[in-house]
């Protein structure tokens, strides 16, 4: 195992040992998850989207860790906002804050498969790679309840698809699933693309970006912080989270957004700035 296999090896450790203390007290989650980070054909999977997405085409990272660091968030910013708004699922009377949490669990961690394929139309690449794979998670995490199986999957197909930045969510969870992606954007991921040689905007914004924060607002029911030490990290930002956000008609009015300046910068901005 060389030196960068096994940093990655202990970071997707310490990433699920995180991620599973967000949803230590659901039952179906602790199912679920037990069941993809296990299974052989997912995991294939997502390492084949990262081959495509680095190896092959010089982008970001849209693998393993990828899919655990979008999971994590996606927790993160359903837990809080429930505190000023219901999930969809729930909302409608179909289903509970467990089958919430879920749906953005399976959408966050899968919605990047089609990438294996390729990145053009990749969300709906994924759609067609998931069917079989969420028939298989959800008769296993609902043995004896076809129609909550039928309502969590059109919930997760719905995130999947609608996480790529031209579709706007009709739900609360995809409006979740999508920001959460677009949260993904510290200079870890930009790293290995950047010292491969893709040096670009994208690139350049993100190894500016430090990390980002989720927490409970002040004003809003959430607030999400992008700490950076480059005034680049505006362009990522801006083209991403905010956008992902504002498509997002139903958390619009429940997120703020902050960039938080690090000590570090020769500021041309202020320490600290809204922009949503």
């Amino acid at each position: 195992m060389t030196k960068r296999q096994r940093q990655k090896h202990q970071l997707k450790g310490t990433l699920s040992r995180s991620l599973k203390r967000l949803f230590k007290d659901n039952k179906l989650c602790v199912l679920a998850f037990d069941i993809i980070d296990s299974d052989v054909e997912i995991q294939t999977m997502l390492e084949d989207s990262n081959r495509m997405a680095i190896d092959r085409m010089g982008f970001s990272d849209h693998g393993q860790t990828h899919s655990l660091i979008v999971s994590m968030n996606g927790l993160k910013l359903l837990n809080t906002l429930r505190f000023g708004l219901e999930p969809t699922i729930v909302q409608e009377g179909t289903g509970t804050f467990e089958d919430a949490q879920l749906i953005v669990l399976l959408s966050c961690y899968l919605h990047d498969i089609g990438m294996s394929i390729h990145r053009d139309r990749h969300n709906d690449f994924s759609i067609e790679l998931v069917v079989p794979i969420l028939n298989k998670i959800l008769e296993k995490v609902y043995p004896r309840n076809l129609r909550k199986r039928t309502h969590v999957r059109g919930h997760i197909l719905h995130a999947m698809y609608c996480h790529d930045k031209h579709v706007n969510p009709e739900t609360v969870e995809g409006g979740v699933v999508g920001i959460a992606d677009a949260t993904d954007m510290t200079k870890g991921r930009a790293r290995i693309p950047f010292e491969l040689g893709s040096v670009n905007i994208h690139s350049a914004s993100a190894m500016s970006i430090e990390r980002v924060k989720i927490k409970k607002g002040e004003e809003k029911t959430v607030r999400i912080e992008v700490v950076m030490n480059n005034a680049s990290g505006i362009f990522q930002i801006q083209e991403l989270l905010e956008r992902k956000i504002r498509s997002a008609a139903q958390l619009v009015d429940h997120i703020e957004l902050y960039v938080v300046m690090t000590q570090t910068e020769d500021r041309i901005l202020r320490e600290e700035f809204r922009i949503l």
